[in-house]
Parts: structure tokens; C-alpha cells; sequence
């Protein structure tokens, strides 16, 4: 097919997104069947992330295949399906099939996916499985329309996105960038900065009280739901009278079990969120139940430099351009000892020197050791950049809005490549229909709004087509 109008392409998007839109709903189904949750990092495995990780790859290729693309397996980390290559230089969609663990409070199983009311359902439904059959499905189009292309096409599928971006960087260190990628896994109309995640580690003493056991999430970039304590010698009935009623007291055989709920998230975004971990141990000091020096000071540590998740009680609070630092903390007890797993997310001016020597002095006020800490760089691109700025448009005019591009505490596959955005398919002017705490990535009851998922797939047809133009034109004048 040669190059055809705006009316005809329109025309074509919608008589393909008529035929094919239920094979891509089951597309994203068997994806989210999988229960995809990355475990240890295993190097020089071929599942260096798990069986669900290789085995929603696998599925992954299937589809590929099915579609008569490209396909190569990037040794566990990841996989891609590309359209013949070109000597121009490709574009690349980054898509993730990882998702974090499902946790607690659903309302269906989350690995049983059904289509309700307009939304697809399940663990991975908004992150980022659907997004991922839709950049598959934007290939397939173009390999069945024959639209004419003067750069290759891709996609990338990863398996460590929730936890180290290992899936990418695997990726980079055997192939080149493209010279655009599209990132679906964000909002529209375009996220031009991300800000830099810092992941730090704090350990201290609790084991000179009445503590046995502290259970309060697993993942840094999750606001936990849920935590729970076990303490001995301690009268369940006066737990029960002086704690609020949003906490549970059971008795066992060691001790005393005391569970607080919160409102799970995502660690960027802890607008709506309450975190459980911080939540217990605030309690639990405050009413007396827990004795020991060390151990009331490592809980001190948990409630007074993590109840505020912009980062004040950690003297780290900052605000710019890419919005406020924030910071979340899971909380575990091993072996005596209180374990904190802390996100910060940071803005794309601050120094991250100077985050670390604050965190240093915290956790020596309280008697804690800064035991580990791994860091991800800001993503920045231009608004102005020609590329991003005609997506931007382009987003604004087929959803009949006028926002402008925005930062965001998530990060993405967009930061490791050398020009990238994330682009959708989400929509900010779609209030979601679910109360605090639930319905999106990272929390109970995810789910997909499937108009979006069209939207989308169209807005990413027309982007492939832009940017193949403009990156010509780049090369024109060079």
C-alpha cells in the first residue's frame, strides 16, 4: 500500500482494530494468566528471573512468531519481534511483561482475567500487558498494511522492569538503541522527564524487646497494604482497647499478632496511599506494646522518617520542575534485625551526593546502618525535542485534549535509552472509576480501561508514521 490520506488511514486503524480487537483482548489474557512476578536474580541462568518470567517470555515469542516476525531471545532477559530491518536505523516500542506481586485484598483471583464493564482485569491488565499487545499489534498492522516505512520497526518485551531494569540494559549491551523509542507505560500526551530512583537499604538491632516478627511488604516500589507484627507478653485485650479499629489482634501459640491495613500503590505516586509498615510500627510504640531501647529506636526510624513520603522526616524533601521527591519504605524482620527496602524517587535537578550523606546521618541518629544503595539517573528529553513535541501533539489532538507534556516519579524503559519518551496509553483525563487504593498498577483489583487500549493503538499507528518522517527529514539535513 502506497501512502494514503489522513480519512484513509483513519479508515484502515478502524477496520483493523474491528477485526482483530477481541484476539488482542485474549492476546492480553493468556499474558496475564501467567503469574510473571520476577524472584532472585539469577546471572547466567536461563531464567534469570524465575519460571514466570521465561514462561510469559515464551508465550510472548508464540505470539511473535504467530505474526511471522523477527524474533530473537535476549537470554532470558527479554525478548524482541521486529519488521525487516533497516540500514536507516529502527523505532522501538519498550514494553515489560514482569509485573509485582499480586499481595493481598482482591476482590477475584488475579490470575484469572475477565473482561467487565470496560475494563480487562487482572494482575499485569494496566502494567503493561495490554500495553504490550497493543505495540504488537501496531507491527501487525503494519506488516499487513504495507504501509511504506523508511526505518525499522521493533519490539521489545522485558522481564525486570518492576526490579532493576536488568531487561534492558541485557538488550542495550547486544544491540543499539533505536533512533526513537516508544515506551507505553505511562500517561499521555508525553513524559518528558522522569526523575532519578535511588533504592536504599537500612538495617538496626530488635532483638533486646518483646518483637519477634515485623512483616510489612516486600517490594520497594509498592506502598504496602498490609503489615504485621508478632509480639510476646503482651495482653491481646489491652491491644485490642488501645488500638484503633483499623488494626487486628490475634492470638498464637508465640505470641500476639497485630495487623495493620493500609492502601497499597505505587511507590512514585503515594498520593491516596497508606503505608501499613510505617502505620504499624507508629502503634505499636505508641501504645506501649513494644519494650527495648534498640528496637523502639529502629521503630522511630520506620515512623518518623517515612510517615511523610516527600521525604521531610529524612531531610531530603525537594521540588522541581519533575515535582516533589518522594520516598516509600517495605519493612521486614531477619534474624533479629528490622530491614528497611526504600524507594526515593528524586527530582531531575537534585544531587544525589547529597541525598546520600542525609540518609547516612538519619539512620545514624536512629541507630541504624545504611547497609546498601543502587541508583537510577533522571530521564530527560526536550519538550521541544521535534520528535516528542510532534507526539505530544499528535496525543492531544486525537483525544480531543490540550495538556502539556509532564514529569513523573515512575520510571520506565525510556531512561536508558538514548532518546525515548513514555508515551500512554494511559489518559489523565479519565478520572479513575475505583476508589483509593485499588484498580491501578501495583494494587488490588488492576484493571485496563480497553477504550484507552484503542485509543492508544491508534495514537501509536499514526506515531510510528511521524517519527519515521521526521527522523528522515534529520537525516536530510545531515
Amino acid at each position: 500500500m502506497e501512502m494514503i490520506s489522513s480519512q484513509e488511514l483513519d479508515r484502515c486503524i478502524s477496520e483493523f482494530l474491528e477485526a482483530n480487537q477481541e484476539n488482542m483482548i485474549e492476546d492480553a489474557k493468556g499474558l496475564i494468566r501467567i503469574r510473571s512476578v520476577g524472584l532472585d536474580y539469577q546471572p547466567g541462568s536461563t531464567q534469570p528471573f524465575g519460571e514466570g518470567c521465561r514462561t510469559v517470555l515464551d508465550e510472548a515469542i508464540r505470539l511473535m512468531q504467530r505474526e511471522k516476525l523477527e524474533v530473537t531471545d535476549f537470554d532470558g532477559y527479554g525478548v524482541k519481534g521486529a519488521l525487516a530491518a533497516s540500514e536507516r536505523g529502527s523505532i522501538g516500542f519498550f514494553a515489560h511483561l514482569d509485573v509485582v506481586p499480586e499481595g493481598e485484598g482482591w476482590s477475584f483471583p488475579p490470575y484469572d482475567p475477565f473482561v467487565w464493564d470496560g475494563f480487562l482485569w487482572g494482575r499485569g491488565a494496566m502494567d503493561n500487558k495490554a500495553a504490550a499487545v497493543a505495540a504488537l499489534y501496531v507491527l501487525k498492522f503494519f506488516a499487513e498494511s504495507r504501509l511504506p516505512l523508511r526505518h525499522g520497526l521493533y519490539l521489545f518485551l522485558g522481564c525486570n522492569e518492576e526490579n532493576g531494569m536488568r531487561d534492558i540494559r541485557h538488550f542495550l549491551s547486544r544491540h543499539e538503541p533505536p533512533l526513537f523509542g516508544i515506551v507505553p507505560d505511562a500517561y499521555f500526551p508525553l513524559c518528558f522527564a522522569e526523575k532519578g530512583m535511588l533504592r536504599a537499604d537500612f538495617e538496626g538491632e530488635a532483638a533486646d524487646g518483646n518483637l519477634l516478627a515485623f512483616n510489612g511488604g516486600t517490594e520497594y516500589n509498592v506502598v504496602p497494604a498490609a503489615a504485621s507484627a508478632i509480639l510476646r507478653d503482651v495482653d491481646p485485650d489491652h491491644a485490642r482497647q488501645v488500638l484503633p479499629g483499623s488494626f487486628t489482634v490475634e492470638v498464637l501459640p508465640e505470641g500476639v499478632r497485630i495487623t495493620a491495613s493500609g492502601k497499597a500503590g505505587h511507590a512514585a505516586f503515594p498520593e491516596g496511599t497508606d503505608n501499613a509498615a510505617v502505620k504499624l510500627a507508629a502503634a505499636l510504640a505508641a501504645h506501649g506494646l513494644v519494650r527495648g531501647s534498640r528496637t523502639l529506636r529502629a521503630l522511630a526510624f520506620v515512623q518518623e522518617c517515612f510517615a511523610n513520603p516527600y521525604g521531610h522526616g529524612l531531610g531530603i524533601a525537594f521540588r522541581d520542575v519533575s515535582g516533589e521527591t518522594t520516598v516509600n519504605a517495605a519493612v521486614q524482620m531477619e534474624n533479629g534485625r528490622l530491614r528497611l527496602l526504600c524507594d526515593i524517587r528524586y527530582g531531575v535537578t537534585q544531587e544525589i551526593g547529597g541525598i546520600q550523606q542525609l540518609l547516612e546521618e538519619a539512620a545514624n541518629r536512629y541507630g541504624m546502618q545504611l547497609t546498601r544503595t543502587e541508583d537510577s539517573p533522571p530521564h530527560y528529553i526536550a519538550p521541544d525535542d521535534p520528535i516528542a513535541a510532534a507526539l505530544c501533539d499528535l496525543a492531544n489532538r486525537e483525544l480531543g485534549t490540550s495538556q502539556p507534556p509532564y514529569a513523573m516519579g515512575g520510571i520506565t524503559h525510556a531512561r536508558w535509552l538514548p532518546r525515548a519518551a513514555a508515551f500512554g496509553p494511559l489518559r489523565r483525563d479519565k478520572p479513575s472509576p475505583f476508589p483509593a487504593g485499588r484498580g491501578s498498577g501495583h494494587q488490588p483489583d488492576e484493571a485496563m480501561n480497553l477504550e484507552a487500549v484503542w485509543d492508544a493503538f491508534l495514537i501509536y499507528v499514526k506515531a510510528v508514521l511521524v517519527i519515521d518522517g521526521l527522523l528522515s527529514e534529520e537525516n536530510a539535513q545531515h
